[in-house]
């Protein structure tokens, strides 16, 4: 069998007839077109119908190219962003006709307004065969203005749309954490810029299409009502083309998480089937969840009804005063994470004075005896409310203490040793420089707050990205605090029971390191190489 089989292959061999070349008479195996690999090159060119020469426009304000129709992306010299724009103006390529090999940059003078880009191609050619060349496509670089650049140069509002959202409340955590939802989302990238004003925010975008969908998504998010508003800035009559601006005033429910409620008798009180009526807001998105602190009914509204029937807050969460935790007896009565109890409790300054109360709370599960806890104090005040002046509710509905939430005070201490951040967006305020040191120290205490706020509550941190601190951000930190640190520490050391972002929850934040950057340059040198002399020698 084996002496069989190779007498078939050499005769197979045998059959393969000779030709020679049509062109030069070298003998060859036969093909289909009877021509040498030589002739067959400098005969067939599969580039003659593939264009040379394009024209590329690069914006020198942004340094930004166009990528045709109207997107404008940023690119550097002989980087892969530039040569994805390159090749998808050649027109052939889209088309399928050539089967592209390799591609890379031919280096030109930055200042020559000229891009060469080098192609080896392939293209099957008469029956089955297949023809691979290389050929170069140079690009002129043309300077133009982005429309963006030209309303800048000529004065003209770089906006076409603008969403104003509002809440008027006593401070901004509800805009803290919408900052950090649209940090999540990277709905910033469609912002041309935010301005703080004194009760919100104003997001400004490039086109309508870009707010409309940031409205959606603050819809999705927050009970919020909207009013729409559009001016005409110039119109030609002869092209029919209008320019306009369209703004969106949006406003949030004044509601807040921790906020106490007391529901409207006939609209809320009856709908929701007799809770409260003295309630806590639990969370906050599209609809506003209630939870009633002395029976652990939940109960839950949507922000389109609020807007048709809106009543203000009984008493936000800076009205909270501090107690202290004498006794605390839980039941059996669960719901979720809280279990009811009484409370027997005081304020943490009159401790030891005889004055007390008993309450029923929805933190009989977390309190223990010498605990403080934070909550809202009803006795001996005056309330400029129609439903409670209307004494439609029984006393024993309305208990003088309600606990919120427990209080950790060496937490406040520890933020220096937080080994986490939060990133934030770049707003500009035009008030910045009239506002007092006070105000400011404010706003960073409401920053450090929601700060504490996240620490505390791990379902309210899921929806937040955290990120951990590198080594070099903790070492300037501590350079930065000095010595003033020293002594919270101590102090911070004495309670081990304050709450903490665990690790694993924790972001690693993307960073571009110069060895990365060494990595990517060797690698554009292979590519590319930078002495044209020696690819010369070698061609």
């Amino acid at each position: 069998m084996d002496l069989d089989g190779e007498f078939q292959h050499e005769c197979d061999e045998k059959i393969i007839p000779k030709v020679l070349c049509c062109m030069c008479g070298l003998l060859i195996d036969s093909n289909p077109s009877n021509m040498c690999p030589s002739c067959l090159r400098s005969h067939v060119d599969i580039t003659e119908s593939l264009q040379k020469e394009y024209i590329i426009v690069y914006c020198p304000e942004c340094t930004r190219y166009l990528q045709p129709p109207q997107y404008w992306s940023r690119a550097d010299l002989e980087s892969r962003e530039l040569l994805t724009i390159c090749l998808k103006r050649i027109k052939g390529m889209s088309r399928n006709v050539f089967k592209l090999v390799d591609a890379n940059f031919i280096w030109t003078e930055p200042h020559s307004k000229r891009l060469k880009v080098k192609l080896v191609l392939q293209k099957e050619v008469l029956n089955n065969i297949v023809i691979q060349q290389a050929c170069v496509v140079e690009y002129v670089v043309l300077w133009q203005q982005c429309p963006t650049c030209q309303k800048v140069a000529t004065g003209q509002p770089q906006w076409d749309a603008c969403v104003q959202v509002r809440q008027k409340t006593t401070h901004k955590k509800t805009f803290l954490f919408l900052e950090q939802l649209i940090l999540k989302h990277k709905l910033h990238e469609s912002f041309i810029r935010v301005e703080s004003k004194p009760d919100g925010l104003d997001f400004f975008f490039a086109h309508k299409s870009h707010a409309m969908n940031f409205l959606e998504f603050l819809n999705r998010n927050s009970p919020i009502t909207r009013r729409d508003a559009v001016q005409l800035v110039s119109h030609d009559s002869k092209n029919n083309t209008a320019v306009q601006h369209h703004t969106f005033s949006v406003e949030i429910a004044p509601l807040c998480r921790e906020d106490l409620l007391l529901l409207p008798y006939q609209n809320y009180y009856l709908k929701l089937g007799g809770l409260g009526p003295l309630v806590i807001v639990h969370k906050v998105y599209s609809s506003i969840v209630l939870l009633d602190p002395k029976t652990l009914r939940a109960g839950e509204f949507t922000g389109q009804y609020y807007w048709k029937k809106p009543f203000p807050t009984f008493m936000s969460s800076r009205e909270l005063t501090e107690f202290y935790v004498l006794e605390c007896t839980p039941t059996g009565v669960t719901n979720g994470r809280y279990q009811l109890g009484v409370v027997t409790l005081c304020l943490s300054s009159e401790v030891g004075q005889g004055r007390e109360w008993i309450v029923t709370s929805h933190l009989g599960g977390l309190l223990q005896p010498g605990d403080l806890a934070m909550g809202y104090l009803l006795e001996g005040k005056n309330f400029n409310n129609e439903e409670w002046d209307s004494q439609r509710y029984k006393p024993e509905q309305l208990q003088e203490v309600f606990l919120v939430r427990k209080h950790f005070p060496s937490q406040r201490a520890r933020r220096h040793k937080r080994v986490w951040k939060l990133k934030h967006l770049d707003v500009l305020d035009p008030m910045s420089m009239g506002r007092n040191e006070k105000r400011q120290e404010e706003l960073e205490e409401e920053r450090r707050e929601f700060e504490d706020d996240l620490e505390r509550d791990a379902e309210f941190r899921r929806d937040v990205p955290i990120y951990k601190m590198s080594e070099f951000e903790l070492a300037q930190r501590a350079a930065k605090n000095g010595k003033d640190c020293a002594e919270p520490e101590e102090e911070g050391d004495e309670d081990d029971g304050v709450p903490q972002i665990a690790l694993e929850e924790m972001l690693d934040e993307l960073r571009i390191e110069d060895d990365a950057l060494d990595d990517a340059a060797d690698d554009a040198e292979v590519v590319v190489p930078e002495q044209p002399q020696k690819r010369r020698r070698a061609e």
